[in-house]
């Protein structure tokens, strides 16, 4: 009876600890961005993303967590055609965010692979970002006269996390934006028409 007891005790403790923690961290990675609205496709504009986290157990079990996020995410659109060749199909545009998101993380699941146990989480939530940097070239040069970029983005993610090992990780996203990011309008070249924001982020993160 008394072991019992203390078993329940035990257990009553760890999901308050659980419940009580705070955890931080780091990641770094590369993005691979298209602009819907721009007469282009394919995911051809390269970039960087890197920041830092904080994330803490919503249930006992702390297997749903909240993620609070600070990162720098690179984004954009460019064409296939490199800038020293059939000049007047080159187009080059990178947009720079500072962005905060908000994930709900689900840990899906555990299994063994060669005696190494490794964990899986889904992630979902919403982000706001503040456009910081815009750059936006053809062959000759700027381009100048185009619609504006918002100063703000909100958009929605959804993604994967691989855990590797105790601190560390792997996570694969996609986010889209949810209103456009250009001031909608029409212009005949690059059609700007509602033009989104859509970002592939593989990233490496580090829990401390």
């Amino acid at each position: 009876m008394i072991t019992t007891l203390l078993a329940v005790g035990l257990h009553a403790q760890e999901e308050k600890n659980a419940l009580s923690k705070f955890y931080g961290g780091v990641r770094v990675g590369f993005t691979a961005t298209q602009i819907s609205g721009d007469d282009l496709s394919g995911f051809h504009q390269l970039g960087g993303t890197a920041g830092l986290f904080v994330n803490h157990a919503v249930n006992p079990s702390g297997r749903l967590k909240l993620q609070l996020e600070l990162n720098f995410t690179m984004k954009g659109s460019h064409s296939k055609t490199p800038k020293n060749q059939v000049a007047d199909n080159f187009y080059s545009l990178r947009l720079g965010y500072v962005e905060m998101p908000l994930m709900l993380i689900w840990t899906a699941g555990k299994w063994q692979l060669w005696g190494q146990q490794f964990q899986f989480d889904l992630e979902i939530g919403p982000c706001f970002g503040v456009n910081v940097f815009t750059s936006e070239r053809e062959a000759n040069g700027p381009i100048v006269g185009r619609p504006p970029f918002r100063w703000y983005e909100f958009s929605g993610i959804a993604g994967i996390t691989l855990n590797i090992a105790e601190h560390h990780s792997v996570n694969f996203r996609y986010s889209n934006s949810i209103i456009p990011v250009r001031i909608p309008t029409w212009v005949y070249d690059r059609v700007v028409y509602k033009q989104f924001n859509s970002v592939m982020t593989f990233s490496y993160c580090y829990q401390f």
